[in-house]
């Protein structure tokens, strides 16, 4: 854990020692009466975490050693946030020059000595208790385990594909093909109905069956016959207006109105959905008083219209069925052959064998997972990287010994403690931290990695900042299992989700590690673990009595150093109160205004601010004194510029902000901390932005709209304009080049003529970013050619452009980029040619998204991850699919012509997936014309 200043296990004790250190330095030499003390207290506490490292390891601690593990750890906050804020105090005495105000600096300075040593004597006194209380009970059970949970810093593909693998190779074809015809069933018979024009099904199975990837199954390979179309997850204490609007948004209703109650928006998704085909997913009920305003809203006589509902209660899978003339599908456990393939297929790679000395083992775990894929999916995991007999039987011994009570439930919670106790202290922390995310939630990459970077949870590598390790961090959940990646963009994980299962797991760890304190809207939680230890870290996940919760933050707010709320945050008013704070998380919360941010310039040592879709819309003017803020994330807000101060944000790392922002004219270039840069619209900067943006030296990940109509002159005038900006932006670009820029996103957009839409980006003159190692440009205009100074960017790993045209010498040419290990073309044009992937380019390449293209032999060797076009009606008919590279794990093709040409094709295809050695997963979507 050396390096790692904050996690579950030891709470804040290692940046407590850190601090400790650094104030017995030179600063603070002259602080005579609280010296001999703070030595004491980094050499006691030096021991303690000693042991709070072993008592980490532990699976059951005894309530003493409990007792006093918590008291150490709330002893280190409290010992951190006295430091933290006397260095404050210590500091924001220097001001202006003269005698008269270095007479009052030495006044203050006094003065603040005079409370440090005031405080430290009281903790100095409470770490004496606490050593006595430990030395006065004996701590039983530290018995320290090795953790040596492997590492990562990309994502296993084959466990990015599992999700989709597990649906195809494991037996769940049959089940969604047979939905689909039962559903196809209900639709002759509905012809005949007039009271039921919708066709419905409610799959349900217990905890980790599969249950909504079958849905998702079924869903994605129908919805597109579907006018309107929509997938939404209900959990156990659902939002109904939230749940409605949900709906509403995504089946393109533009006429709701967010201030309705759930009476009025019932009404208007009703009459909006009259006579529309919908396909609707809901997700994960647990009761039937949900289902009672969802099924109301969705209209029972929308003519060939189908609901999908998934849930783990028989009773409200009946009772939702007959409301609207449906079907219960019962899910299965996996039978002993679907289990060994799923089990044999994560860790060796293979599905029909394993090494004969693990067939016995084997065959005693995959009993114990009685045929539940999460349990299947959870154990290999942990056993991929531990192909020994040994940490076999371990595991054999672990979760098959006997437990009572629920047996499906048991064995995942044995499961998920051996994975658990096998990661290093500071992914246990990262993981705990996911119990700060409501049930159900998609949770974006860069948002959760962004918080453990300001919890400090991320000990970097040499060579690798935070946010990289971050990444790593993040992926080697995904690899073991513990999160469930969930959208992604052509092969890129950006957001995830947590099982309802582990989520439950990770919520109880939580609460008994005393690590996350939730506000369950259900009923009334203590905000207080225990008498001992205080709320550092709160998530408010639903609605709650404002007068008794209010009441209660008085005497919480002072020691919460992180906050996360997306409801209603009257409560919280005003957040200057929260005066540790480190992480203020306030996405989606509606209901925060620009009072709340008033005086926020006083939480000294806020590193994570996130206003994200919330209605703030100005930014406080001082906001520039947060001199320990490193994220800033304003998209969605009605801020539409950013205060002049903004630029003193020395430690500002990533700022998020919406296209329509304006920044200051002056002192960008003074933000040299800034490695990511979101939302810029160059046409509505100053000029002089422009200029200064090419002088930030670690700007590493940079995304532009550049959309040029805000120029309303004569079209002379208007293109005199745009190309004077082109120019300075194009300069600051390649100064960003030569310094650190490695990600550009560019979504180009044009509201005029042809020529000057493709002068940008396009022309020769366009300077080479020789450096870059991620391009996407979304092309918003006609279809252009692929930009010729791409050749020279050796280091490029990952490229998308939208809508260009493609010809054989363009393929040769990205072929010969070595690094490249992500292409997508999606759209693009190959001007009624078939173009031939060789086999000597593309030799890194593991994502693949191409329009016409036929594979030689031996053809991109290591491709994970095909997506594919054909235009039958305008390439003609080939044997595009020969020579499918060995190692790919997906498919998903998209196929248009006349009818008899593509159900050809279709068959073709189905026909080479089965046959192919390493069976990929296959989807398609075939368009008649």
């Amino acid at each position: 854990m050396e390096g790692v200043l904050v996690s579950a296990a030891t709470g804040v004790m290692n940046s407590v020692l850190a601090k400790l250190t650094a104030f017995l330095g030179e600063e603070y030499k002259h602080a005579k009466g609280v010296r001999d003390d703070l030595v004491f207290l980094r050499s006691e506490l030096s021991t303690m975490n000693i042991v709070l490292q072993k008592l980490a390891d532990v699976d059951q601690l005894d309530e003493l050693s409990r007792d006093w593990r918590d008291r150490v750890r709330d002893l280190a906050y409290d010992i951190e946030d006295c430091i933290d804020l006397s260095v404050h105090r210590l500091r924001g005495s220097a001001g202006e020059s003269g005698l008269a105000a270095k007479v009052a600096r030495m006044a203050k300075k006094i003065g603040a000595f005079r409370q440090i040593a005031s405080q430290i004597q009281k903790l100095k006194a409470r770490v004496v208790e606490v050593s006595e209380r430990r030395n006065r009970y004996t701590l039983h059970g530290l018995v320290p385990t090795s953790s040596d949970a492997s590492s990562s810093t990309k994502v296993d593909v084959r466990l990015c594909a599992l999700w989709t693998e597990t649906k195809h190779l494991v037996g769940i074809d049959g089940p969604r093909d047979d939905i689909i015809s039962r559903l196809m069933e209900q639709k002759q018979e509905s012809l005949s109905s007039v009271q039921h024009g919708v066709r419905m099904v409610s799959i349900v199975g217990c905890a980790g069956l599969g249950k909504t990837t079958l849905a998702k199954q079924v869903y994605d390979k129908i919805k597109g016959e579907f006018e309107c179309k929509a997938f939404v997850s209900v959990s156990q204490k659902p939002n109904i207006k939230e749940l409605i609007l949900n709906i509403s948004n995504q089946v393109g209703n533009k006429s709701t109105n967010m201030s309705d109650d759930v009476a009025n928006l019932v009404d208007n998704l009703r009459e909006y959905l009259k006579q529309k085909r919908y396909i609707v997913v809901v997700d994960d009920i647990w009761n039937p008083e949900p289902w009672n305003f969802i099924g109301e809203a969705l209209v029972k006589t929308s003519p060939g219209s189908i609901i999908i509902l998934t849930t783990r209660v028989k009773e409200v899978a009946m009772s939702s069925s007959s409301s609207h003339g449906g079907f219960v599908y019962p899910m299965k456990h996996l039978d002993g052959a679907h289990s060994k393939r799923l089990f044999y297929k994560r860790i060796f790679d293979c599905e029909e064998q394993c090494p004969p000395e693990f067939e016995q083992a084997s065959k005693e775990i995959l009993e114990r997972c009685d045929g539940i894929p999460l349990a299947i999916i959870s154990i290999s995991s942990f056993l991929a990287d531990r192909q020994s007999l040994y940490h076999w039987n371990e595991v054999k011994k672990i979760i098959s010994s006997p437990i009572p009570g629920n047996k499906d439930l048991e064995t995942m919670q044995s499961v998920l403690a051996l994975s658990y106790y096998n990661l290093p202290h500071d992914l246990r922390s990262c993981l705990l931290y996911l119990s700060a995310f409501p049930e159900d939630c998609e949770i974006g990459k860069t948002r959760l990695v962004s918080r453990w970077i300001a919890e400090g949870f991320i000990n970097a590598r040499p060579g690798e900042n935070l946010y990289e390790a971050g990444l790593r961090y993040f992926n080697v959940l995904i690899n073991q299992s513990l999160i469930q990646p969930w959208n992604e963009h052509y092969g890129e994980v950006l957001s995830c989700r947590v099982h309802d299962v582990i989520l439950n797991f990770i919520v109880s760890k939580s609460v008994e590690e005393n690590f996350m304190t939730l506000l369950d809207p259900s009923g009334p939680v203590p905000l207080q673990h225990s008498n001992c230890c205080k709320v550092r870290r709160m998530s408010l996940q639903g609605s709650y009595c404002q007068e008794k919760f209010a009441s209660s933050m008085k005497s919480i707010k002072p020691h919460v150093r992180s906050l996360a709320c997306s409801m209603d945050c009257t409560g919280l008013h005003p957040l200057s109160e929260f005066k540790v704070a480190r992480v203020l998380d306030l996405e989606g919360c509606e209901s925060l205004t620009n009072n709340h941010l008033a005086n926020i310039e006083k939480l000294a040592y806020l590193r994570y601010l996130s206003i994200s879709g919330t209605g703030v819309s100005v930014l406080p003017a001082n906001i520039g004194r947060l001199q320990h803020l490193e994220t800033l994330d304003i998209l969605d807000t009605q801020v539409k510029e950013l205060p002049p101060s903004i630029v003193l944000l020395q430690q500002l790392v990533r700022l998020s902000v919406n296209s329509d922002v304006m920044f200051p004219a002056e002192g960008v270039s003074k933000m040299q901390a800034l490695e990511q840069l979101t939302g810029l619209l160059p046409f509505n900067q100053p000029v002089s932005f422009l200029k200064e943006l090419g002088e930030l030296t670690k700007l590493r990940v940079l995304a532009v709209s550049w959309i040029p109509d805000h120029v309303r002159d004569s079209d002379e005038a208007h293109a005199e304009h745009e190309k004077s900006y082109e120019k300075i932006f194009i300069s600051s670009l390649n100064a960003l080049d030569r310094h650190s820029l490695q990600y550009l996103d560019l979504s180009l957009y044009y509201s005029y003529s042809d020529i000057a839409a493709k002068r940008f980006l396009f022309d020769s003159w366009f300077p080479s970013l020789k450096n870059l190692r991620r391009l996407s440009i979304v092309n918003g205009f006609k279809t252009t050619t692929i930009p010729s100074w791409i050749r020279l960017a050796a280091k490029l790993e990952k490229l998308e452009l939208s809508k260009a045209y493609v010809t054989q010498d363009d393929l040769e040419m990205l072929g010969d980029l070595k690094a490249l290990e992500y292409l997508a073309l999606p759209f693009s044009d190959t001007q009624g040619s078939w173009l031939t992937i060789s086999n000597h380019g593309f030799r890194c390449l593991k994502f693949a998204f191409l329009c016409n293209v036929l594979f030689m032999h031996d053809s991109m060797p290591n491709l994970k991850d095909l997506h594919i076009g054909i235009r039958l009606n305008v390439v003609g008919e080939n044997d595009s699919f020969q020579h499918l590279p060995n190692t790919l794990c997906r498919v998903h093709a998209w196929i248009s012509g006349n009818l008899d040409a593509v159900s050809k094709l279709k068959e073709k295809i189905l026909n080479i997936a089965n046959t192919h050695p390493n069976r990929p997963s296959l989807t398609t979507a075939t368009y008649i014309q």
